[in-house]
């Protein structure tokens, strides 16, 4: 489990084999791109902070691959410009509730917590949210099932968000097209993150052909 607080508001990630892959995570992990709705549009994260900021908890919540850490770091960071103290967890599975509460136990009074993959707590979720609320801890949590608490913001996926994520990322030259976007996209049901994989792996592939055997 990760516990993340102060000014460190990215998850750490391996770098890639081929930094030059415009796919590889140093460019599309959490902060590298601003959180997008389903259409593409960049999400107003000010005002979902403000409405953060009004409740004791609440959920962002979404299937695999879906935005939800993307928008939970955006948020985190958003709050720490602000002047307002945020702890990260980062959960693995369920063995790392008692680390989960121990660090919300010892955040500092007004720190929010942000706890990222709380599903993963199952039955222990319960008890670890009261943990917060006796604690007056404002609870933030990402869950790929509805968790009960209020609901900040629901993930959702098109074909149209990939597209925009593809836009952001390095210039590729022309390596992949919308066809491919679009495979990958209904290769991996609607999970862009591994929709990005795919396409990283389908730039690494074609890197190795002749220029001749690329698509047009």
């Amino acid at each position: 489990m990760n516990v993340m607080h102060g000014p460190i508001l990215q998850p750490e990630f391996t770098s890639d084999a081929r930094p030059g892959n415009p796919f590889a995570t140093r460019y599309t992990r959490p902060g590298a791109i601003p959180p997008l709705d389903r259409h593409g549009t960049p999400l107003d994260v000010a005002t979902l902070a403000s409405r953060l900021d009004a409740v004791t908890a609440a959920a962002i919540e979404g299937p695999h691959g879906h935005g939800k850490s993307t928008l939970l770091f955006a948020l985190a960071a958003t709050l720490h410009a602000m002047g307002k103290p945020v702890r990260i967890v980062r959960l693995r599975d369920w063995h790392d509730a008692c680390t989960a509460s121990i660090a919300i136990a010892t955040a500092p009074h007004g720190t929010a917590v942000f706890v990222d993959g709380w599903e993963r707590l199952g039955l222990l979720a319960g008890p670890m949210r009261l943990v917060a609320r006796v604690l007056r801890r404002r609870l933030l949590v990402t869950s790929h099932r509805p968790t009960g608490l209020p609901v900040l913001w629901k993930c959702a996926t098109t074909p149209a968000l990939l597209r925009a994520i593809v836009a952001r990322v390095p210039d590729h030259g022309g390596a992949v097209n919308e066809m491919d976007i679009d495979a990958a996209f209904q290769r991996h049901s609607g999970n862009v993150r591994d929709a990005v994989s795919d396409l990283y792996d389908t730039i690494e592939r074609r890197s190795r052909l002749p220029r001749t055997a690329l698509p047009s």
